[in-house]
């Protein structure tokens, strides 16, 4: 029985592959910045052959940070956009700039000194790690019930609620990625810039969500008196910040360890 030969188109399309495939072992740190256009082929080639440990500060030497965090931040969103979870967190009254924020307080919206080929280099796990945290937050708070009522949790897409309540969510985050990936440090550049986060992390990061969701502050009344209730309605972040604090919406709290 004479094996048969393959026709153009399927020649094309295993020479693609392998072409990609070759590409994999030479740039395995770079597949997913390069297909989501945060950086490209030919700066990573240009840099390395100047440099064997080039790194994103080495190509983008001389480019103002808010032009490198503006790259960065578009090829994230990118990447995200493709399961359609920000769209719906708009569509639900999250404002553009909170998305902002967002990606702010959990990546690296700067050049990454870590040299490109080495284990330091974060950036692959880290749109990872995003995807992940987007899921979980998803699913455990802003798809939440909770959400059309009876409590307040809704009031968390408010822009400066929004804010407060990442920072404090993105401290309880670090502290679980620093202590169940054994880094030698809390990440510094957002709890998504670090190693590929283990099962058991995300396990641990969903119920630091759920207990977003579970907080007191969303079942105290509406009231501009502290030792009343909450005012809902403020949007100052020193006021947010208070108000949260009072009513034990705190790292403490999220990480489900006595105050």
């Amino acid at each position: 029985m004479t094996a048969s030969t393959p026709n153009t188109t399927r020649l094309y399309e295993v020479l693609v592959r392998l072409h990609d495939d070759v590409r994999q072992i030479r740039y395995p740190y770079s597949a997913k910045v390069l297909k989501w256009g945060i950086i490209r082929d030919s700066e990573i080639e240009a840099a390395l052959k100047n440099n064997p440990d080039a790194s994103e500060r080495t190509v983008w030497a001389g480019e103002k940070p808010a032009d490198i965090a503006g790259r960065i931040a578009g090829g994230l969103t990118a990447f995200i956009d493709q399961e359609g979870y920000r769209e719906k967190w708009m569509d639900a009254g999250l404002a553009e700039g909170s998305w902002k924020v967002f990606l702010d307080e959990y990546c690296m919206m700067k050049a990454d000194l870590a040299p490109f080929h080495s284990d330091g280099y974060f950036r692959n796990t880290e749109m990872e790690n995003l995807l992940d945290l987007v899921k979980i937050l998803d699913e455990e708070v802003l798809s939440s019930p909770a959400m059309s009522g009876p409590t307040r949790l809704s009031v968390s897409y408010k822009s400066k609620w929004w804010k407060e309540c990442h920072r404090v969510f993105s401290e309880a985050v670090g502290e679980e990625v620093y202590r169940r990936l054994n880094l030698d440090e809390r990440p510094k550049n957002g709890a998504c810039h670090s190693p590929e986060w283990t099962s058991e992390l995300k396990a641990a990061i969903r119920e630091i969500a759920k207990r977003w969701v579970t907080s007191p502050i969303w079942d105290r009344p509406q009231s501009a008196d502290p030792k009343e209730g909450v005012d809902f309605t403020s949007n100052n972040e020193s006021t947010v910040k208070m108000f949260l604090s009072s009513n034990k919406f705190t790292t403490h709290y999220l990480e489900g360890r006595p105050s």
